[in-house]
């Protein structure tokens, strides 16, 4: 298969950093494959963080009393401050866009340079 068709669905649909490991990027490749697994790991940590702090606040009572106790805790989950987790997941659609756009450039001006 061309590269610019398998770099930038590397990047897309499996992994940034994977279009660039084709296009011969290595270091570019580690620090896209990096920040995005510290992003996840960022947005896990803080989906961790919310839901731990709810279930702390709750009763125990409420929650071996109450059959409902998971439609209690999703909402209290919903009426948490989103703005950290819109944020990292921004900046996980920008480098996650970056890298399909960096894999498709690269590899384009790769097969113009061969033919």
């Amino acid at each position: 298969m061309k590269r610019i068709i398998l770099a930038p669905l590397l990047s897309a649909f499996v992994l940034p950093g994977l279009g660039q490991i084709v296009n011969r990027q290595f270091r570019k490749a580690g620090l896209l494959m990096v920040a995005v697994s510290l992003l996840f790991l960022a947005l896990f940590f803080k989906l961790l963080y919310d839901l731990n702090k709810i279930l702390l606040s709750l009763p125990l009572e409420t929650l071996e009393k109450n059959t409902s106790a998971f439609s209690t805790v999703a909402q209290a989950l919903s009426q948490q401050d989103k703005t950290v987790l819109i944020f990292l997941v921004l900046v996980l659609m920008v480098i996650w866009a970056y890298g399909v756009w960096d894999a498709f450039s690269v590899a384009r001006k790769a097969d113009r340079g061969q033919s």
